[in-house]
């Protein structure tokens, strides 16, 4: 008999087994499977239902710890006796320290050698953590969540808004408008449904965009505002006449700290758009 013919029944098999334990996870810890996450080999669905099923009973259980308790109270050199020669290999081994006990910081941005020792070894140590260990998954953590980089985050918005922009999500487009003050590209102030008609009203103008690149050149912080530049280009076709069109330029994008965290658009002026 084909060999083929088995693999398939294994695998009918292992499905079967799979949906079998999501039911019994969602029974034993209120879980909850959606029905369109991506398809996984049955193979590694099982393990991964396996991790979640481990993790939900360690949690039950789990204590709360510090860091430095997770990683059996290591001792570390204070920044102020380290050669700064040697900085860059005593950072190394707190990073491979972490990495023995499935820890992970990352950054965002741009962080000093200085600034990240300084941070896992005085401020990262004593963060409460649940005591859970499973191996092949890690407590992982991010600089900027202790440390706000407003500039990197609104960088990343203007970049966003212009992607979403000429990849024509226009949903994510009218989701990044700042709620409560919004203007037009010429500075005057609009209303939120003001700028949404615009911005379909660009839509309706291009049948398709074809290429977009821009660049960030600058980016000034002003309190809870901040302007961002960014130099490039656009082309497109025209909906009514089919005809290409390109544009160069600067684009200076007026953003707005939002209540949820980063960075909305309050006005912006995109080369060809006014």
């Amino acid at each position: 008999m084909d060999e083929s013919f088995f693999d398939e029944e294994q695998e009918k098999i292992q499905k079967a087994l799979n949906d079998a334990k999501k039911r019994e996870i969602e029974e034993k810890f209120g879980a909850h499977f959606s029905e369109d996450q991506p398809a996984l080999p049955s193979d590694v669905e099982s393990q991964w239902l396996s991790n979640i099923e481990e993790f939900e009973r360690q949690f039950g259980n789990a204590r709360r710890v510090t860091v430095r308790e997770f990683l059996g109270f290591p001792s570390f050199k204070s920044l102020g006796e380290i050669p700064r020669e040697e900085l860059e290999a005593e950072l190394n081994d707190v990073v491979d320290v972490l990495s023995q006990h499935s820890l992970a910081v990352d950054c965002l941005a741009d962080v000093s050698d200085e600034e990240l020792y300084r941070f896992i070894t005085t401020e990262l140590v004593n963060e409460e953590i649940d005591d859970i260990r499973i191996e092949g998954m890690r407590h992982c953590f991010i600089y900027e969540e202790f440390h706000p980089n407003d500039e990197y985050d609104a960088k990343s918005a203007a970049e966003h808004f212009l992607w979403d922009i000429f990849e024509q999500h226009e949903e994510r487009v009218v989701d990044s408008l700042a709620k409560d003050e919004v203007y037009d590209p010429f500075g005057r102030r609009v209303t939120h449904e003001d700028l949404e008609a615009l911005v379909r009203s660009v839509y309706r103008r291009y049948a398709a965009f074809t290429f977009h690149e821009f660049q960030c050149r600058a980016c000034v912080l002003d309190g809870d505002y901040a302007t961002v530049s960014l130099e490039g280009g656009w082309s497109g076709v025209v909906a009514e006449s089919m005809a290409p069109e390109s544009h160069k330029g600067v684009a200076a994008l007026r953003m707005k700290k939002s209540p949820y965290g980063g960075y909305d658009v309050v006005q912006a002026n995109i080369p060809g758009f006014v």
